[in-house]
C-alpha cells in the first residue's frame, strides 16, 4: 500500500516543500510551488496537492500502475493574512544558512540540474 506508507514527518525534502507551500499560501503570494528531485513514490504521495511536481518517468510509471486512491496532502488555507515585512539580503542569507537541509538541497539541486543540462545538450546536439 503506497499511500499508507506516506509521512510528512520523515523526509527533509518533503518537509521543506511543505513548509514553503504553507508559507506562500498562508500569505497569498502569487506563485507556483513545484516539488522536484523525487527519489521514491512515497515522497510524491506526501506532496499530493502541491501546485506542480516534476516526476521522473520511472516513478510516474509506478504511480500509474498503482490502484491506490491518492489523497490530497497539501491544501491552501481558506483565508490568508498579510505577508511579513521583506527580509534584507543579509537576513535572508543568514536564515538560509541556518537551515542546513535548505543549503544542502539547494546546492544538490543546482548541481543535478547542471548535470541534466549537459546531458540534454549532448542529446540535442546529436539531433541537430
Amino acid at each position: 500500500n503506497l499511500i499508507s506508507k506516506c509521512s510528512f514527518n520523515q523526509d527533509p525534502g518533503v518537509l521543506s516543500v511543505r513548509k514553503i507551500y504553507d508559507f506562500y499560501k498562508k500569505y497569498n503570494y502569487k506563485t507556483i510551488i513545484m516539488g522536484a528531485s523525487f527519489r521514491n513514490v512515497k515522497q510524491i504521495l506526501s506532496l499530493a496537492g502541491c501546485d506542480r511536481l516534476t516526476i521522473a518517468p520511472e516513478l510516474l510509471n509506478k504511480l500509474e500502475s498503482s490502484n491506490e486512491k491518492i489523497s490530497r496532502k497539501l491544501t491552501p488555507p481558506v483565508s490568508c493574512i498579510n505577508p511579513p515585512a521583506p527580509l534584507t539580503e543579509e537576513e535572508f542569507r543568514w536564515e538560509h544558512n541556518e537551515d542546513e537541509m535548505a543549503v544542502q538541497k539547494l546546492s544538490e539541486g543546482i548541481r543535478n540540474f547542471g548535470k541534466d543540462q549537459i546531458c540534454l545538450e549532448k542529446i540535442f546536439s546529436k539531433l541537430i
